[in-house]
């Protein structure tokens, strides 16, 4: 019997392979990075990049959908990982 991996299976996704040359510790990504410390210090800077502006993008009333997620993942990490296109509108 084949067990699932869970809700968020990604199996054969680009959101679950490895970089080449990252030993598998690091997901593909468009910077070509391939050691873990580089990566969590590129994702860091992108964060504070866009922080104020994600700070900003809504008001203490609104209520956060699915959509509103994707949408501040893409701002802080659509320039280090490929994102479909289809996932934010």
């Amino acid at each position: 019997m084949v067990q699932k991996r869970g809700r968020y299976d990604a199996t054969d996704m680009v959101e679950d392979q490895p970089e080449p040359g990252s030993r598998g510790r690091v997901l593909r990504n468009l910077r070509g990075i391939t050691r873990k410390r580089e990566m969590d210090i590129a994702e860091t800077n992108e964060y504070y990049r866009v922080s104020d502006e994600l700070v900003d993008l809504y008001d203490k009333h609104h209520r956060l959908t699915a959509s509103d997620i994707q949408k501040m993942h893409r701002m802080w990490l659509g320039g280090i990982y490929a994102w479909p296109e289809s996932t934010v509108r």
